[in-house]
């Protein structure tokens, strides 16, 4: 049996844990966010978002308790965010490439923490907490990217969707 090269798995479906699918994106832009989306799924949930310049200090309204926010210079900021689907078009064009999305339907549950969860694990609790469609990572640099669904027919439906050049990625 040979070995497939990274280069065949490329924009195509492969199954990297069980009920788990994933295509690796040959250099994607946020562009790539606009063919994937489904009105269906309510929210997107952006991970671990980090603002542009986020080594300088910057002005930010930040919360400094439940309390009060105040208006701080601040530095290496990351966060999580909801909105819903709709409302995407309305920041698209300020979000930066280097993003992880992820589509839902359900509102995350408060103890669903990202940063700690890796691999099978993170996407049963995707799935059965929010009814996850898609998590999309798209590196800073040109690079490649990942689409990771539990929904292999979503992702075969991309791939045969002609407004999608898989040969030159948004």
């Amino acid at each position: 049996m040979t070995q497939n090269t990274f280069k065949e798995n490329i924009n195509t479906v492969k199954e990297i844990y069980p009920g788990t699918y994933q295509i690796i994106l040959d250099f994607a832009s946020k562009k790539i966010i606009d063919f994937i989306l489904r009105a269906e799924f309510e929210f997107i949930w952006i991970h671990d978002f980090e603002p542009e310049n986020k080594s300088s200090w910057n002005k930010y309204d930040l919360p400094i308790s439940t309390k009060l926010n105040k208006n701080v210079l601040a530095r290496q900021i990351s966060y999580d965010f909801l909105l819903k689907t709709a409302e995407f078009e309305q920041i698209k064009e300020e979000i930066p490439n280097g993003i992880t999305l992820i589509q839902i339907k359900n509102k995350p549950p408060e103890f669903l923490d990202l940063k700690r969860l890796e691999g099978k694990t993170r996407y049963d609790l995707l799935k059965k907490e929010c009814d996850y469609l898609f998590e999309i990572n798209l590196p800073n640099a040109v690079d490649y990217g990942t689409l990771i669904s539990s929904n292999k027919n979503y992702l075969n439906e991309l791939l045969n969707d002609s407004k999608i050049n898989w040969n030159d990625l948004p």
